[in-house]
């Protein structure tokens, strides 16, 4: 299991908007949005080197602007290997260049 979190100057909708982004770029499957909470939920894929994800990504307003939470679980198996890093810094990577702001590395 991990968690990540950044910050971005932006107000939240801006960040709302380009979540189908960051699903996208991490090949996510069966997004799940509920703008009423302001998350989104979806699964990553089974791989050779993977059982696959479930990632929850929240939308959350900062004094700088807005933030995005992310947390992902093995769908199976106890140690992710850093993979649940892996994909929160490429979904984050992806939500950034959509709204015009390059997140810290």
């Amino acid at each position: 299991m991990a968690t990540v979190h950044e910050r971005f100057p932006l107000p939240p909708e801006a960040l709302w908007q380009a979540l189908p982004n960051g699903v996208t770029a991490v090949k996510g499957k069966n997004p799940y949005y509920d703008a009423a909470a302001g998350y989104v939920t979806f699964s990553t894929s089974m791989g050779l080197f993977s059982y696959g994800q479930t990632v929850t990504v929240k939308v959350e307003r900062t004094s700088e602007g807005s933030g995005l939470a992310i947390q992902t679980s093995l769908k199976f198996g106890f140690v992710d290997w850093g993979e649940g890093k892996r994909i929160a810094r490429k979904f984050i990577a992806a939500v950034g260049t959509a709204v015009g702001h390059t997140p810290a590395a």
